[in-house]
């Protein structure tokens, strides 16, 4: 981590000895004082301790007087760097927008965090990222969706940006991990909450396995409906493109998606069944222009990505010459028995009752839960709440 040695001041004499992280976070405490106004005063200003230091007198043409009388409130408190050995001691990095260090994609967008908070691998922030985002609620589809394009990108050593929530979010960052691909997870909140709690080992673990972990709030700040949608320009902003998965037309995905179209990024949409809700998101932004998507090859050749593993970007050696899902199918059955077969052939990708497959089969309800019993076993399919099930 990359600053001085911190020293108490007793006077603000001395408080040009602070880092920038310890001005730029102090005028970013000031109530309507963000991180495009301050970034344009200090185009006039040059450095954040002169704009911390500069008499009310030069900044009234710049802001509004309710601004700079808060901005004076907020300098009569003084400063203090001690929270800087704090972060240091909780293995958290500040990075501001003024360290040569700081993302230079998210550099790019209109509204770039002054400050970034970051604990894991640096790194992981810049190089070939592309983001996933969808709906909490994500269907068995969507997850087997999501598993497959993340799977597919590990030629490129992709590096996986999402948000940390439940659903499509959730399966992309554990996809990452299963498939050895580093992941980022933005947080809507300061570095010290898991929101949502039931993700604190999926946190831990993208530590662990080389990620990291992004925030542009302090520690201590807890979610709320506007940290969200401020989060999701981030994660658009880290990224060369994006992915939707599923959402609706007013999901969080599509403001995600709508900003990436903003900041000049890619998107890309997975196509899904014409009357599931989940899909209506990804149509939507199809019929406007987004990249159809099925397979990660899509993505790497529309983005010009070279494979590490064979430094082309056709695609052709890692994707066109693996077995087909047809020839994968048939092997996997070749030891099944007959009804076994049958039953397995039955089943879709879709979700499918008990009595979808006795119209499909021809077969008993017990025979059917009991052949669904031996399939599970091989692998071959996912049960589903409401007693239904779709192939995996």
């Amino acid at each position: 981590m990359r600053f001085m040695t911190i020293i108490t001041p007793s006077s603000e004499a001395v408080c040009a000895d602070y880092p920038d992280s310890v001005y730029l976070r102090a005028l970013l405490e000031v109530k309507n004082l963000g991180n495009q106004t301050i970034f344009k005063l200090l185009q006039r200003f040059k450095t954040p301790a002169a704009l911390w230091k500069a008499p009310a007198s030069s900044l009234n043409e710049w802001v509004k007087p309710a601004v700079l009388a808060a901005l004076q409130a907020r300098k009569a408190r003084g400063l203090d760097g001690g929270w800087l050995k704090t972060y240091a001691d909780l293995g958290i990095q500040v990075i501001s927008r003024l360290d040569a260090d700081y993302p230079p994609l998210l550099n790019e967008i209109h509204n770039p965090p002054l400050l970034l908070y970051v604990k894991g691998a640096l790194g992981c922030l810049e190089g070939q990222t592309l983001a996933f985002v969808g709906t909490r609620k994500a269907s068995e589809y969507g997850r087997q969706c999501t598993e497959k394009l993340v799977a597919e990108l590990k030629p490129a050593e992709a590096c996986i940006v999402s948000g940390l929530a439940a659903g499509i979010d959730t399966c992309a960052h554990w996809a990452a991990i299963q498939a050895g691909l580093p992941t980022v997870a933005v947080f809507g909140c300061g570095l010290d909450v898991i929101y949502p709690s039931s993700n604190r080992k999926l946190a831990q673990a993208i530590l662990a396995e080389g990620g990291a972990w992004v925030s542009e709030y302090p520690v201590g700040t807890m979610p709320t409906q506007y940290t969200f949608p401020q989060r999701n320009r981030i994660v658009a902003g880290l990224s060369h493109g994006i992915v939707v998965v599923e959402g609706d037309v007013k999901s969080g995905a599509l403001i995600t998606a709508r900003l990436a179209v903003d900041e000049g990024r890619t998107v890309y949409a997975t196509p899904g069944n014409l009357f599931s809700p989940g899909s209506q998101g990804p149509h939507y932004l199809i019929k406007n222009g987004a990249f159809p998507v099925t397979e990660g090859v899509d993505i790497l050749n529309d983005l010009g990505w070279r494979h590490q593993a064979d430094g082309n970007v056709s695609g052709k050696s890692a994707f066109l010459t693996a077995k087909t899902p047809q020839v994968a199918d048939s092997k996997a059955l070749a030891h099944l028995s007959e009804e076994e077969r049958v039953l397995a052939a039955a089943i879709s990708f879709e979700s499918m009752s008990i009595e979808d497959l006795q119209g499909a089969t021809g077969f008993a309800s017990a025979k059917i839960n009991e052949l669904l019993t031996l399939l599970e076993l091989e692998g071959l399919i996912v049960l589903l709440p409401g007693a239904k099930v779709c192939r995996k």
